[in-house]
């Protein structure tokens, strides 16, 4: 039997956050507090619909380390989980000790649409 389904597809808001390790930080260091302090802190703080990411394997002086995707149902869900991020308990993780933003301190925080050309999963 062959069943078909209409999938109506939803509009999320993707923010997409470049990563860098600060120098006193060993970069395999940084990577396994990424993943496995400051994520699963994040998956607790923010409440992302999707959160991804991506470890760069080239090690470039002053260069990005990484990106971390999240995805969120609307720009008001997200303001609301960084609000969560600026208490104590969202800031509890230390991730500021070992990371910094890349390439400019000032925004690393960009918001996009995704265009799925290929997805086979």
């Amino acid at each position: 039997m062959l069943f078909s389904y209409i999938v109506k597809e939803t509009i999320m808001v993707k923010k997409i956050l470049f990563i860098q390790n600060r120098k006193n930080v060993k970069r395999a260091n940084f990577f396994d507090h990424w993943e496995n302090i400051h994520a699963p802190h994040m998956v607790k703080v923010l409440k992302p619909q999707k959160y991804v990411l991506t470890f760069f394997e080239e090690d470039l002086e002053n260069g990005c380390c990484g990106m971390a995707e999240l995805w969120f149902h609307s720009d008001e869900e997200y303001k609301i989980a960084m609000e969560r991020r600026n208490t104590e308990f969202g800031k509890s993780d230390n991730w500021h000790d070992v990371a910094k933003a890349w390439p400019d301190l000032e925004r690393y925080e960009y918001t996009g649409r995704e265009i799925k050309i290929v997805d086979n999963t």
